[in-house]
């Protein structure tokens, strides 16, 4: 299949993309909304009613910015991304994977759109942007979709992660690093000799940069190349003015900013992914030195918690792990990251297995991967892992719980974990548990219908619909 092309390889050359010819993926809302729950309240009840268009505000009261939501909430906008209009998941799954593994350099230019405008000092003011509170005990505004660009002190390598950003004046910011990301041993390098740590917000990109920007890989990985893999062409970069980093000359909104060394500022409580508050921490601040954009930018937010957030994450991890635990167990088949567990803390791994166990080595070869797991269920090859009921069906009859289930206390997880050991005081300390679900040795013959599959039930039954 040869992937179409959008009109250009931006944020509204996406949207534009997708009004023309899959109109039926989004949503204009012309009246007045409030940045206050009146966003995230209109999102919640499309997803009560399972859908998840992309929703464009164009009215948000306090801003003159439109504000862009719910772009990665549905798996069918992840493939259109990726100019796939057919394939299943597997395809798109496997087209991702091999964009990513073939990096395309940035190129460096003079100028680009992003600098159509261009506010410093004084004339920064974060509140022009229809920043929102989302859930009731949110502590205030948060920037939730911006891509955060650092600079290893050491390496030059580029590193890009999203973490929540608390409005806290009209150029301060306090930021959450968790201590699992890779943002937080940059900034610690910083920290740790004294000096403040430059970095760029990028907010409204292309669909395809931000899930390359994502991309779950090591430390030493410049994302910017990942995400040139992704949209398979170079991503042209501009000079910020302020901070020595380089960023998307079409994004839409650039925050260059640095975070203080040895400030700590309340911030949160904030609803975070696991669907839980994350708690009042003494949290690192960010001051805003300089604000880039169009003369007429979009803003882009993440609905933390829900779809719109939670899926791209399963997506990028599901292949560096599924690429992992090949290393340990050859036969592996397929990994899925499900919804069921918040797309971060379950996997399920399907594996053609040869010797007795390779199901605890494909689980815990997994666990050294991704950090968050939790929960890493190992089936046969012939269960499907995107379906919840079949997984559970072959732990309900393929697990002996004092031989196949294995657990690590006091393990490496996610701060934001609310059953670590100490939720309210941040612990990254969990309990990992690995399940062996697949067929043991002496696994008795299960029962089947023979040529049941060739039956075309219409035969049959008038207007039978499958």
């Amino acid at each position: 299949m040869t992937p179409i092309k959008t009109v250009t390889d931006d944020l509204r050359g996406f949207i534009e993309f997708l009004e023309e010819r899959h109109p039926e993926e989004v949503v204009r809302i012309r009246k007045e909304v409030d940045p206050e729950f009146g966003v995230s309240g209109i999102l919640d009840r499309l997803e009560k009613d399972e859908k998840f268009p992309l929703v464009i505000f164009e009215n948000i009261k306090g801003s003159s910015m439109p504000l862009i939501a719910n772009m990665h909430a549905s798996v069918s906008r992840l493939q259109l991304a990726l100019g796939m209009e057919k394939g299943s998941v597997r395809e798109f799954l496997e087209e991702f994977h091999r964009r990513e593994s073939n990096p395309i350099p940035p190129e460096i230019v003079n100028t680009g759109p992003v600098k159509e405008v261009i506010k410093t000092g004084e004339a920064v003011n974060i509140n022009e942007m229809p920043t929102c509170i989302y859930h009731e005990k949110d502590a205030g505004k948060y920037i939730t979709a911006g891509l955060c660009l650092t600079r290893d002190p050491d390496s030059g390598v580029d590193n890009i992660g999203v973490y929540r950003l608390m409005v806290q004046g009209r150029n301060r910011l306090g930021i959450q690093l968790s201590e699992t990301a890779h943002g937080h041993y940059i900034w610690k390098k910083f920290e740790n000799r004294g000096a403040p740590c430059p970095m760029a917000i990028i907010l409204g990109h292309h669909p395809a940069f931000f899930m390359g920007a994502l991309t779950y890989m090591p430390l030493e990985t410049d994302e910017i190349q990942i995400a040139g893999g992704i949209l398979q062409k170079p991503i042209q970069l501009v000079r910020c003015e302020t901070i020595p980093l380089d960023v998307p000359a079409d994004a839409e909104i650039i925050l260059e900013c640095e975070i203080l060394p040895h400030i700590r500022e309340e911030e949160a409580p904030f609803g975070e992914y696991p669907g839980t508050y994350g708690p009042m921490r003494m949290n690192p601040v960010l001051e805003v030195k300089a604000m880039t954009h169009r003369r007429n930018p979009l803003y882009q937010n993440a609905f933390v918690a829900h779809p719109d957030n939670l899926l791209v994450n399963g997506v990028i991890r599901a292949t560096v792990i599924e690429k992992n635990v090949k290393i340990a167990c050859p036969t592996v088949r397929r990994a899925h990251m499900p919804r069921a567990g918040r797309f971060r803390f379950m996997c399920y791994v399907a594996i053609e297995k040869m010797i007795e166990g390779e199901g605890k080595q494909a689980a815990m070869a997994a666990f050294v991967t991704d950090p968050h797991l939790k929960y890493v269920v190992v089936v046969d090859h012939d269960v499907d892992i995107t379906n919840d009921t079949e997984v559970l069906h072959a732990i309900a009859t393929r697990v002996r719980g004092d031989i196949d289930i294995f657990m690590v206390p006091y393990a490496k997880g996610s701060p934001l974990d609310p059953a670590s050991i100490d939720p309210e005081g941040g612990s990254h300390l969990v309990t990992k548990v690995g399940i062996d679900a697949t067929r043991k040795s002496n696994y008795p013959d299960e029962i089947s219908v023979p040529g049941s599959d060739k039956i075309n039930l219409k035969d049959y039954i008038e207007n039978y619909q499958p």
